[in-house]
């Protein structure tokens, strides 16, 4: 390790990804396939687990020892043992799906036809490939015992599939396929968001919003879910087509949810032939759902016709006033003005496209910025604010001091003031492969960039913030994220100061892991 990791800074951060995107020689024909979009390659799990102290009696420093301030980071990498995963490698061929994108041949030419598309209906049933974030349901147990007493955590998709993983070992203790009915048999819960929101007044509790397909047609609905039992608690009116949605935001009293719109028409062939986010129809409006928890009610359902495509939410907030018997709610994304990014023939991140050459990289669209959504409870008015100027540098995977945090210690009723990102043509570079990690300033008239980090051929992933205990500013801590550097073809954990993103550590790992998409940070307590 290079540096020195803050004595705080105790615990494991365990990061989810796909890390496989083809099986070998293509099957028994020996035709080369692969996955064609970075999202339906198979799971991976990373685990950085941070011992202070821990290399104490080890090594040749002074007396035999090491100093006993000398921090350990013990590393471990491992594929998600599902039913896809062994099932892929053992018979050595990849099994069609509705993904993001087709399976192609070695020209880049997608496999269609009735046969692939009926198995990719099949293969609906039996899908339990989750490689997008880490999640722990029992937050009580980290808080009145320390991260040893955790013995399991849970890895999601954008579906409800889960893998159980221990995280002392990173075995996979069990997978599911799809969810059951929902409550009443009403319909079936096709997908839920990957980014789960823990409540901002009571422990061990986390909801999420998904889209139950059912007689009537579509809901949204809103589960509430404990370590020991999860139910749905809201369902909105019928909507017209299934819609696309990655995050929502939560505040202490409701869940706030942006429709974008994009519309999933459930068209098998299609889904097949393009994936599912290019396949998607495109509609004239964004849609606001707001659901109060406490009751379960839809509280709001209104439309705009300013359109709003986004992936990730990064905070929600909710100001009362009694005085006009008015409540205010807004929920800040990173978000896009057009679906380029999400649903053109250039977005983020067809694998044979970007295999290709930097050429066809840099045809990616820049990523997002600010966008706050309002809404008006009494009047049910609702807006949509840009931030920040068409030059700013964009950014994806968003976090701040108070992403993934439970209980009251979570920020509950106004929005933090620093947003930490990875972004793409870092700098105002014009090469895709230029990328960074930025600290914005919300309280700055532009909302703009405050300080950054950036290497050359050093690739990031999303920024994880550990709260200095003694600080006193939000931003007192510091940035995790496991870095990939092209110059070494070697994976690493990066500690950053979260005040100005000066490199405080680098632990190597000895290893190659791809770019991974979110995760979690477990503290010893």
């Amino acid at each position: 390790m290079e540096g020195k990791i803050p004595s705080y800074v105790k615990g494991t951060l365990m990061r989810n990804g796909p890390a496989l995107w083809s099986a070998d020689n293509g099957g028994k024909s020996g035709e080369k396939e692969m996955y064609d979009h970075i999202f339906d390659g198979l799971a991976k799990i990373t685990s950085y687990e941070i011992d202070q102290n821990s290399g104490e009696g080890e090594g040749e420093g002074e007396g035999g020892d090491l100093d006993p301030s000398e921090t350990g980071v013990h590393f471990q990498t491992r594929f998600i043992q599902s039913n896809s995963y062994k099932k892929i490698l053992k018979e050595k061929k990849l099994h069609p799906i509705i993904g993001v994108g087709p399976i192609v041949d070695e020209a880049g030419n997608a496999k269609i036809g009735f046969w692939r598309t009926l198995q990719a209906a099949m293969n609906m049933l039996q899908f339990d490939n989750a490689c997008v974030n880490i999640w722990n349901y029992n937050t009580a147990a980290v808080k009145k015992s320390g991260f040893s007493s955790i013995d399991k955590v849970v890895a999601l998709t954008d579906a409800p599939p889960r893998a159980e993983i221990a995280t002392n070992n990173l075995d996979t203790i069990s997978t599911s396929t799809a969810a059951p009915f929902t409550e009443g048999k009403q319909g079936y819960e096709m997908v839920c968001t990957t980014h789960p929101e823990y409540s901002k007044t009571h422990e061990n509790t986390t909801y999420n919003v998904g889209v139950e397909i059912g007689l009537s047609g579509p809901h949204i609905i809103l589960t509430k879910e404990t370590n020991t039992s999860r139910s749905v608690i809201g369902r909105s009116e019928p909507l017209h087509g299934a819609p696309y949605m990655h995050s929502f935001g939560l505040t202490g009293r409701y869940a706030i949810v942006v429709l974008q719109p994009l519309v999933n028409s459930l068209g098998l062939s299609e889904g097949v032939k393009s994936g599912f986010l290019r396949s998607m129809e495109h509609l004239e409006f964004t849609r606001i759902i707001v659901f109060d928890i406490e009751t379960g009610e839809c509280v709001l359902d209104e439309t705009t016709e300013e359109k709003v495509f986004f992936y990730h939410a990064i905070s929600a907030a909710e100001e009362r006033h009694d005085e006009n018997d008015t409540t205010y709610l807004s929920v800040r994304l990173c978000a896009y003005k057009t679906p380029a990014l999400v649903t053109g023939e250039d977005h983020f991140m067809r694998l044979n496209k970007c295999q290709k050459g930097k050429e066809f990289r840099n045809r990616i669209p820049k990523a997002g910025k600010f966008c706050e959504v309002t809404c008006n409870l009494k009047t049910k008015a609702v807006g949509v604010n840009w931030k920040g100027t068409e030059s700013a540098q964009g950014f994806e995977l968003p976090t701040t001091r108070y992403s993934k945090a439970s209980g009251k210690s979570a920020l509950i009723s106004t929005h933090p003031q620093y947003v930490y990102a990875s972004g793409t043509y870092a700098d105002g570079s014009d090469e895709y492969d230029s990328w960074g990690l930025f600290k914005y300033d919300t309280e700055q008239e532009d909302w703009g960039v405050v300080a950054s980090y950036s290497s050359d051929s050093v690739y990031v992933s999303e920024p994880i913030f550990v709260p200095d205990p003694n600080g006193e500013q939000e931003d007192d801590g510091v940035l995790l994220t496991q870095i990939f550097d092209g110059k070494k073809s070697e994976t690493a954990l990066l500690v950053l100061d979260a005040t100005d993103l000066s490199v405080l550590a680098t632990a190597w790992t000895g290893q190659r892991s791809p770019m991974d998409f979110h995760g979690s940070w477990f503290p010893s307590l």
